[in-house]
């Protein structure tokens, strides 16, 4: 019979601890949050806890048969054992943790390791050869339990791997963002009640349980990255690359990035739609993948990927790979990593059930010689690649177009508090009277410092800026000025055109915003028709013709921009109500160069004429140009050939003296 009972305050507290931990380690390869290095750190420590919850138990089951049964007090020895040996474990992989968890490890070299490896050698030493030496603890065969100098000493290391963390966590206290201060904060507040609760009351063994639960906060607050992660990939977001940047960035780190720009994205989503891009995007995910691990690997937007890389850690990746997988060569340097992804596409990629072709650029930059803060990085980002690149990698001087980027949006500051936009206005004729029927409004920018800014530069920088609801306003209110002044009513003109940016039609209130800055001029409302450009997204449509169909109940004119210049233009003109349909130039200069561009441009003109639209024809420059059109039967035409676009007092003086 056994001696002792069951001590079930004790077992309770083995068995939550028990649970708790199993928990922990269940949910977090359930959420395959175990390739990081602070990943694994979690797994191993919580792993500890765990380990030492079974040991305390089985030792506490049996503790009451020790007197009876010498295979008792063996299982009883060795529990002992394997608890202190585990248990010693947990601070200094918590200091581990921590250090991966602020990325101070990069700052660590081998000579540290050894030196953070001496206390932990010595106190697996001394509790392992504890059976021969006694000198960490004693134990009876009335089940006694005897605390001996060897116990203060494990305590002692365990003490300054704790201190070493707290040391650490104020030293890299602004590298770290507050979720992760708050969860180490959490750890070593609960573990520390528990630790001081036992030593106060030794009958009450909440130490594991306390260090369970800090584990679990940890989970919750650090371990848990929904909210930077990206679940269909698993790569991280543009909210991961700014956390990470900014860590990197205090830690006085050098960091490469790498930039993968996929710069005909916009056309793939014109034509293949939304579900096949999340498909493709994810395709280039898997790829990358392959390259590098996940974590480095950021996706910004459909367009760009970004991987964010240090030296280190591609030293590091580099040995790791090839000890795992004999026939797996990583890139050794960011240089041939670009050089890999250039090559990958030069073949083709899945978009749904079809392949295709993709135009990439990778640009190469790093910090801090190229960028100093995070709000540098992403102006890098988000700036547009300039047109009629020719270069697939760029590096070194070919970033001096983000030097012309800040120039431009100092230009378009200045523009609107100094006046430096003007509206310039190209006539547009009637092709049968040849009488002039009306003019669209086009925008440019004098600025003292760049001189002239053309719209195919400073409009999307301006999107970019969040100041194209301004822009777009000032030129509206000024088309309504020039309407209420009554000269193009008196010159015949039945329409003045105002271009329309898509950011600011599918904005919120823009119906309201629209009839409050005409309403204030007193204008009619026939007189302005809003161009828009046909390259939209499917998903915009059904938003898109409730806005024209609301504004034309007002009195609006809609017209669709550039017809011919992407992949949606049956569709919008099926989908949209237009009342007219300007074809690019483009469609009308391939007309004069062989049979198959004569072919396009009729059976566009027959099309749109049979859907009773009216129709303008832009970049008319010759007199045969003006016969073939007259031929063909279309309503309007503009170009060079009758003017260029001009400021409003030259398109003023040309009305006022025309025949």
């Amino acid at each position: 019979m056994p001696h002792f009972n069951i001590n079930e305050f004790h077992m309770a507290f083995y068995a939550a601890a028990f649970l708790v931990s199993l928990t922990i380690i269940t949910q977090t390869f359930i959420q395959k949050r175990t390739d990081r290095a602070h990943n694994l750190a979690f797994i191993v420590m919580v792993g500890f806890i765990l380990m030492n919850s079974i040991t305390e138990a089985l030792a506490e089951f049996v503790r009451p048969y020790i007197m009876d049964s010498d295979s008792c007090l063996l299982i009883d020895e060795i529990c002992h054992i394997l608890y202190f040996a585990f248990h010693c474990l947990i601070a200094p992989m918590f200091f581990f943790y921590e250090l991966c968890l602020t990325e101070a490890i990069k700052k660590r070299n081998d000579f540290h390791v050894i030196l953070f490896s001496i206390p932990i050698v010595i106190m697996e030493l001394l509790i392992f050869t504890n059976p021969f030496t006694g000198f960490v603890y004693g134990h009876t065969r009335n089940g006694g339990f005897d605390r001996r100098p060897g116990e203060g000493i494990i305590y002692l290391f365990s003490f300054i791997f704790i201190v070493l963390a707290v040391i650490n966590i104020f030293r890299f206290w602004n590298a770290m963002t507050f979720k992760k201060r708050l969860s180490l904060i959490c750890f070593l507040g609960v573990v520390a009640v528990g630790l001081f609760v036992q030593l106060l009351y030794p009958e009450v063994r909440c130490e594991l349980f306390a260090e369970a639960l800090g584990t679990l906060g940890i989970m919750l607050l650090m371990e848990n990255e929904d909210d930077r992660i990206m679940p269909e990939t698993g790569i991280y977001n543009r909210h991961g690359l700014e956390i990470d940047l900014d860590t990197n960035l205090k830690l006085k780190t050098r960091v490469d990035i790498l930039s993968l720009r996929i710069t005909d994205v916009g056309t793939s989503l014109r034509s293949i739609g939304l579900t096949n891009l999340n498909s493709l995007t994810n395709e280039i995910a898997e790829y990358l993948k392959t390259k590098i691990q996940r974590y480095y690997i950021y996706n910004i937007d459909p367009s760009q990927f970004i991987i964010l890389l240090g030296d280190k850690e591609l030293e590091n990746q580099q040995k790791r790979f090839r000890k795992l997988f004999q026939n797996y060569e990583p890139c050794i340097t960011i240089d041939e990593l670009a050089d890999e992804i250039l090559e990958r596409f030069k073949g083709n990629w899945n978009m749904g059930k079809t392949k295709t072709s993709l135009n990439p650029v990778v640009i190469k930059a790093n910090i801090p010689n190229d960028f100093k803060t995070v709000e540098d990085v992403f102006f890098f980002i988000d700036s547009p690649i300039p047109m009629g690149l020719d270069k697939q990698l760029l590096e070194g001087d070919d970033l001096n177009y983000l030097l012309r980027r800040t120039e431009v949006e100092n230009a378009i500051h200045r523009g609107l508090s100094e006046g430096g936009f003007e509206v310039y206005y190209q006539p547009v004729y009637d092709l049968h009277s040849k009488k002039l029927h009306g003019a669209e409004a086009l925008l440019r920018l004098h600025d003292r410092e760049l001189g002239e800014v053309y719209p195919d530069e400073f409009i999307p920088v301006t999107e970019q800026m969040g100041l194209i609801d301004e822009v777009d306003n000032m030129v509206l209110g000024k088309v309504c000025e020039f309407i209420e002044g009554g000269l193009p009513s008196k010159a015949g003109m039945s329409t003045l055109n105002v271009n329309l940016s898509m950011i600011q039609c599918m904005q919120k209130g823009f119906v309201d915003r629209i009839n409050q800055i005409v309403d204030s001029y007193k204008v009619d409302k026939r007189m302005i028709t809003f161009e828009i450009t046909e390259s939209v997204g499917a998903d915009d449509y059904i938003k898109l013709g409730e806005i024209i169909t609301e504004l034309k109940a007002s009195g609006y004119q809609f017209a669709m921009d550039d017809y011919g210049t992407g992949y949606s233009n049956i569709q919008s003109i099926f989908s949209l109500d237009f009342d007219v349909v300007k074809i690019d130039k483009s469609i009308l200069w391939a007309a004069e160069k062989g049979e198959l561009g004569m072919t396009i441009l009729t059976n566009s003109i027959n099309m749109i004429k049979q859907m009773r639209k009216k129709i303008v024809v832009e970049g008319v420059e010759t007199e045969s140009q003006i016969e073939l059109l007259e031929k063909l039967g279309v309503d309007y035409q503009q170009g060079f050939y009758f003017s260029k676009p001009i400021p409003k007092d030259i398109f003023i003086h040309d009305i006022l003296h025309m025949d």
